[in-house]
This record gives structure tokens, sequence and C-alpha cells, in this order.
């Protein structure tokens, strides 16, 4: 395995980090304390932001460094990147140190401009290009590749990592490529492909999109504890990952697939990461499907699945209300024509995570949190 390639040298800035801490652990050597913010926390903190139904989820290393995952939709008066600031003060996060972009669908790409308008982006990582986006998806990635182009650029590969101090950020799939070996610990037989059923070749007929196939997933590990986000990566290539060998192993924490949709988090690859809790970036009347509840249901390591929104199409399958960050349905934006829009406040719902593998999920909006003790 190889680290991501960047399209300019940044040995630099990752040389002057190391003298950084050179100098710090030379303090500590001599009994001169330094203050805790100068030197990270010794944990790792996981925000998932609500973007109506996008994806934005923003990883805080215990050294400081950032990593956001998709950064929401691009209207909307900037909404989403002030939501994505907002987290960012939250968690002292001065820049994004890198911008993992899963794919090119605005809802995951297009919060990219309104961000860097606010926030420095140091380096994108992403999947390169893709052969068909339509006109106007062609149009808004010419706008984000202006964007990235400012910036360091790494294009990654199954099995690259991206290079965050204290944290191991394992690519697992990208451009429609999944890894072709296991991970340390992983390779066991995996029986839920026993009786997969594969979505139809066309699916765009079931809601799917080419480009959703093309999701760069990463698994993202902090000592003991391990949580893996999926971007929208399609149904039939969670079989091509997963089966016939389990090639991730579990996890602590599931960040479910594409917003819940129906087009993703099959048996096959939700059985194996005998998840302990479950987050789902769902938007009121986007993602969030029975299905997906469905399956969560029967994983039988599962505790509870958190949610960014009441889902309107799931009713009673829902989780309690004090799991969910978002009540609002979005029921009192509708006008005739016009998109359900929630302008108003936003909650999110965070995880902090321990190296020894015990992590506590809070929702911002009511203050509950549960802390999952090591395995």
């Amino acid at each position: 395995m190889y680290m991501a390639r960047s399209s300019t040298a940044f040995l630099p800035r990752r040389g002057l980090i190391f003298q950084l801490r050179l100098i710090a652990l030379l303090f500590v050597a001599a009994g001169v304390a330094l203050p805790a913010q100068s030197i990270g926390s010794a944990v790792l903190e996981i925000y998932v932001i609500d973007v109506e139904g996008g994806e934005a989820t923003l990883f805080v290393s215990p050294t400081g460094e950032s990593m956001l995952v998709d950064a929401g939709w691009p209207g909307y008066s900037g909404r989403d990147a002030a939501r994505i600031v907002a987290a960012a003060n939250e968690a002292g996060v001065t820049a994004i140190d890198y911008l993992l972009v899963t794919h090119f669908h605005t809802d995951h790409m297009g919060g990219s401009l309104p961000l860097a308008e606010r926030l420095p982006i140091h380096h994108f990582v992403d999947h390169g290009s893709s052969p068909d986006l339509g006109e106007r998806g062609q149009s808004a990635f010419d706008r984000y590749a202006a964007l990235r182009a400012r910036a360091e650029h790494l294009e990654v590969e199954p099995g690259d990592t991206v290079p965050i101090t204290g944290l191991d950020v394992r690519i697992i799939a990208s451009g429609g490529q999944v890894l072709s070996a296991p991970l340390p610990g992983a390779g066991d037989p995996n029986p839920a492909c026993d009786n997969f059923l594969f979505h139809g070749e066309d699916i765009t007929s079931r809601g799917g999109d080419a480009e959703d196939q093309l999701s760069v997933s990463a698994v993202i590990t902090y000592g003991q504890f391990r949580t893996i986000i999926m971007g929208d990566l399609t149904w039939n290539k969670e079989h091509a990952l997963m089966c016939p060998t389990d090639k991730i192993g579990s996890v602590d924490a599931y960040l479910v697939s594409h917003h819940g949709a129906h087009t993703s988090g099959s048996e096959a690859l939700t059985y194996p990461l005998e998840p302990r809790a479950a987050i789902m970036n769902n938007g009121p009347r986007k993602g969030g499907a029975g299905q997906t509840f469905e399956i969560l249901s029967t994983v039988e390591s599962l505790e509870h699945l958190w949610q960014n929104h009441y889902a309107v199409d799931a009713g009673e399958l829902n989780s309690p209300d004090q799991f969910i960050a978002n009540l609002n349905d979005g029921s009192e934006e509708v006008t005739a024509g016009e998109p359900l829009v929630h302008a108003g406040v936003s909650y999110w719902i965070k995880l902090s995570a321990q190296p020894d593998g015990s992590f506590t999920v809070t929702n911002s909006r009511n203050g509950m949190s549960h802390d999952y003790p090591a395995r």
C-alpha cells in the first residue's frame, strides 16, 4: 500500500509540523508545560453536520488536524458552508487541512466553493474526474476543479492513505475500484453474501446514479477505535468490496452509507461491520429509506441508530426522538413548485472517540449522550 499521490509537493509543510512536534517533545522532556491546545486533545472528534440530505462530516484528529468529508449543497445563501463553519468553530478548527470529496454530485461537492470563502482549504482529496456528468454536472465540476487547482490535490485509489497525523485514513473504494485484499484483521468469509440480491444493471431505475459508483470510501482508525464512511457507494459495489470475504472487519461506529438511501447499505456491507452505533446523515425527505431502517434493526451488535433528521417516509421506523438531531420535517417551508428548504437553526450529532476504542455520541439538540465502552 502506498500514500496518495499529490499534484504538488507538500514536504515543506510536513517538515514544519515535524519540527514543531520535536520542539514540543523537547519542552516536555525539560519539564516545561505547554498549553493544551498547542498539542491537541487525546480525543478524535467527529461532527456529522446537518446539510439537509447532503453530506458533510468533520473529523478532528487528536493533533488538531482536520478532514472534512464532503461540503454539502452550494446554494441557500451559503447555508451549508455556514453550518460547517459553526461545527469547525465548536471544534477549534480554523482551516480544513483535507477536504475529501467522495464524488461529484452537488450535495457532496457543491458547498466547497462557499466554504472556501470562509475557511482555508489546504488539500483536496477525490477520485480525479468523471467521464459523463451531464452539462449541468460538468459545469459544477469545472468550478470545483478550478478551486482545487489553487491548493494541493490528492487523487486516491483503494489502499492509499490520507496523511493525517494521529489517524489512519485508509481508502477502500475510489473511482469504481475497491480493495483487492483485506485490511489487517479482516478476510473472513461473509455469510451475508450467500443471499445477496443484485440491483439491476441500470441503477438509475432504482434511484441510483453512475457517479455514485465512483465514490471514495474510507476506514478511519484511531488507536482501537474504527469507523467507516462510504459516500454514496452503491449496493452492487458493496458486493465487490465485501464478497465473498469481508475485506473491512468490524467497526465501532458506522456512518450510514448514502444518507440511508435504499440503493446502498446492504446486509453484506452492514452485518460484518458489527457496529455498536450507527449515525445516519439523512434529510427529512432524502435518504432514510424504510429498507435501511429494517436492515439496521437486524444488526445484532447495534445498540443505537442516531439520525440527523426525522425521516418522513420511514414513519414509525424512526429512532426515538432523543436520538434525532433535527425533528423538523420541512412541511412548513413547502410552497407550490419549490423544494423543501430548512434555513433555520440546525443541530449535529457528535462522536468523541478515545484511543482505547471507547466513544461517546451526543445529540447537540438536547444534549443527550451515550457512552460506549471499549470492546
